[in-house]
Order: structure tokens, then sequence, then C-alpha cells
């Protein structure tokens, strides 16, 4: 890959059929997820993946009963445990979150374990930079910039002032999204940053996915062509 950047982003799904499949409770399959986290961000290391970006909790998730949305208020359980923290820091992994930190429905534990993630792989130069979208919505990111923007600049916004808004700043275009257990849509994920990504959808279950099938859907995105809107006689394969 001779580009600069990649910048691949994961939908993590199917915890709760993953669990239902083998007759045990929905945070019993949230809990295996953390193995299938590790397994990926190591696979993106060794392949030169600059940003992953997944998709761990949705503001559409609150929906959720009381009892599973508890369990994932507590990301340190099934998302990365300190352990999986120290091993990201120590290879260079830069952990950000994406989201509504100012939702008051965010325990204070889980924001200020947010808050320590962050502060404990900040570096300067991350070969990886891991964001994590968490109490994340797309629309609410694109409607909470336009308002800042407009705030900010006294009504004269543009496309510059309301990229400097969103959630994601700072980070490219994603490249490439993969997302698990066999559905077929967004939800509502990245939506400004995905209009020109690749789409790839598998029927692995999010807990049992692992970085070799991660290097799969790379060696697929390379094969394609992303074209950017020109005649395909000028379109740019992935690798080129």
């Amino acid at each position: 890959m001779t580009d600069e950047t990649l910048h691949v982003a994961l939908i993590l799904d199917g915890n709760g059929r993953w669990a239902r499949m083998r007759g045990l409770q929905r945070s019993d399959g949230h809990l295996q997820a953390q193995t299938a986290v590790k397994s990926v961000v190591d696979a993106a290391l060794e392949c030169n993946v600059t940003h992953l970006t997944l998709f761990a909790f949705s503001t559409e998730n609150w929906s959720r009963s009381a009892e599973e949305v508890a369990l994932l208020m507590q990301p340190e359980r099934w998302l990365m445990t300190p352990q999986q923290v120290t091993h990201y820091r120590d290879h260079k992994v830069h952990v950000t979150f994406l989201g509504d930190r100012e939702d008051i429905r965010l325990p204070a534990r889980c924001t200020r374990w947010i808050r320590s993630v962050e502060e404990e792989t900040s570096q300067l130069h991350p070969r990886l930079r891991l964001s994590v979208a968490f109490n994340y919505g797309g629309r609410q990111e694109i409607t909470e910039a336009i308002r800042r923007a407009h705030l900010t600049s006294g009504g004269a916004g543009s496309e510059h002032a309301f990229l400097e808004h969103l959630w994601s700043r700072g980070l490219p275009d994603i490249d490439l999204c993969v997302r698990t257990s066999g559905e077929h849509r967004l939800s509502n994920f990245m939506l400004w940053s995905m209009w020109y990504a690749e789409l790839i959808f598998t029927k692995t279950l999010w807990p049992d996915y692992r970085g070799s099938d991660l290097v799969q859907a790379l060696d697929e995105f390379r094969q394609r062509n992303r074209r950017w809107g020109t005649a395909p006689s000028s379109a740019h394969p992935a690798n080129s």
C-alpha cells in the first residue's frame, strides 16, 4: 500500500447473536468481544494501517435493556482491559474516543476511564491511531458541528469551520469500512467520513472476527478500483 494514510473502520456487530447461538447471556457475547478487538488492532499494526476506527456504542444503543447498557458503560470489561491499554501504549497505539461526552447519561466513572486511556496512550508519533466511536451517532455529529460552526463564525460558516467541529476532526476520510454479522447497513456511522469508502460485509459475528479476517478484507480492498467519480478508464486501483 503506497498511500500515506489508510483509514479502516469496523462496525462491531453480532455480540448478542453469538451468545444466543451458544445458549449464553448477551453479556457473555460482549465480554468475548475484547479478544476480537485486540486481534484486529494487532493485525492493523502489522498491515501498516495508520487509522483504525471501531463503532462500539451508538446513540441508538441507549434503547437497550438497562442491564445491557450498564455493562456497555464499563468498556474496561468488554472493549479493552487495563492490560490491553498498556499493550497499546507500548506498541505506539494512540487511543481516542469519538462521541457525545456531554451526555448526562454517561456515568462519571466511564468518562474518567475514557480520559485516562487517552492520556495513557497519548504520544507524538503513534504507529496507529485507534479511534473508538462511543456514544456516537453520525447525524448527531453533523448536526452538532453545524450548530457549533454557526455559533463560532457568526453565521458565516464554511466547510473548513464545519470540519473543525466534527467529533472526528483530524481523522482522514475512511478508506474501507467492514461490518460484521451479515447486516448490510451503515447504522448512522461516520456518515461524513464515509463518503467514498469501500464497503465489505461479512457474516462473521464480531466475537469470532480476528486479525486474519482483517487481512483478508484488506486484500479485497487492494483489488478494488476507487474511481472517485471518474470514468473506469481513468480509475486508480486502491493499491496503486
